[in-house]
Parts: structure tokens; C-alpha cells; sequence
């Protein structure tokens, strides 16, 4: 005879409640999926038509991760995993970026600054600063990867001078977009969490 250990009276979404990592789908988790949508739609858009043109630096920042660092330090990790998987699937089928691994980078990236600002550091300038500049030293890190897996030949000095500075620059200069935007609408959902 088998044991289960299911409750008979349990309906059928109790018993997906812990499939679902967490999230209820209750009226302030709905509205934040919609916030985050829009600002991802937004500012995918922004890097991948206005600053494909602009190239500020020779290269086009990345809106995207630091708009992920935002959401995690919002919404804690949980959000801030899904959402990094979720816009990098965005940004490369945009053709924001090439098929690579900024799904890792994107998805890790969330997870850990939600764990660390839920943990460790609480919500600040200062901090956004630090998790924007290491999240764009592992970027250029990335890029430096994806180069040379997909070239024969490497020139360290040009890639640096020519690819990887410019891209880690003009992804510090205008991160302060998407946190900027993240701060004005993610603020609802952060003071009534500290409410509780």
C-alpha cells in the first residue's frame, strides 16, 4: 500500500503553490509583473534603437543590467532571478546582443543582489554604485569571453581599448537611467513592504 502524504481536500492550485517559487498571484504581485514588463519593454527599446545609433563612448550600454540590479534590490532575489532571465531573453530577441551567455550573467546578477541587499547591504546610492560597476566589470568580463570564443585571432590591447573600455563606460554613464526609473516606480511596492 502506498503512502501518500497529499491532502485529499487540497484543490489543485494549493498544490501548485509550491511550484511557483513563492509568488501569489495577488494584486500587488500582478502589478509589479506589469511594472517591471513596461520599464523592460521601455528600456530594451531605448538601448536597442536609440543608443544603437548614439553609441555613446563607440558602444552601446547596457540598460538592461542595471535595471535587473534594481528589480532584485526591490523585490529581493527571487524577482530579481526571473527578472534577469527574463530580460535577457528580451534584449537578445530584440537583437540587442547576440545569442550568448548574458542569460547566466542577467539571471546570477539578480539572484545575488537580491540575496546581498536583503542580507548585507540595504538600499543606497553608494550600493547601487557598487553593484552597477562590478555588474559591468562581469559584463565586460563576458564579452571578453563570447570574443574569444567566436574569433580565431585575439588582440588583447585592441579588445580592451577598442571594445571593452568603451562598453564598461558607457554602461557606468547611463546606468542611472534605469535606476532612476526603477526608484520612481518601485517605490509603491518597497514602502509598503516596510510597512509590514
Amino acid at each position: 500500500m502506498q503512502n501518500n502524504n497529499r491532502n485529499p481536500d487540497e484543490s489543485f492550485l494549493e498544490r501548485l503553490h509550491g511550484w511557483r517559487l513563492g509568488f501569489s498571484p495577488d494584486g500587488e504581485n500582478i502589478a509589479k509583473g506589469l511594472v517591471c514588463a513596461v520599464l523592460l519593454i521601455i528600456f530594451a527599446l531605448t538601448q536597442t534603437t536609440l543608443f544603437t545609433r548614439l553609441r555613446p563612448f563607440g558602444a552601446v550600454p547596457d540598460l538592461i543590467l542595471p535595471l535587473t540590479i534594481a528589480a532584485a534590490m526591490s523585490f529581493r532575489e527571487k524577482w530579481g532571478a526571473v527578472f534577469g532571465l527574463v530580460s535577457a531573453f528580451v534584449i537578445e530577441s530584440l537583437g540587442g546582443s547576440s545569442f550568448t551567455i548574458l542569460l547566466i550573467l542577467y539571471m546570477l546578477t539578480g539572484y545575488t543582489t537580491g540575496l546581498l541587499s536583503v542580507y548585507y547591504f540595504r538600499d543606497s546610492v553608494a550600493v547601487r554604485i557598487m553593484y552597477t560597476l562590478a555588474s559591468s566589470a562581469a559584463r565586460s568580463v563576458f564579452t571578453l569571453i563570447t570574443l574569444s570564443a567566436t574569433l580565431a585571432e585575439i588582440d588583447l590591447v585592441f579588445v580592451f581599448k577598442a571594445v571593452l573600455i568603451p562598453e564598461f563606460l558607457s554602461n557606468i554613464c547611463f546606468a542611472f537611467l534605469p535606476h532612476l526609473a526603477a526608484i520612481l516606480f518601485f517605490s509603491p511596492f518597497t514602502h509598503a513592504r516596510k510597512e509590514e
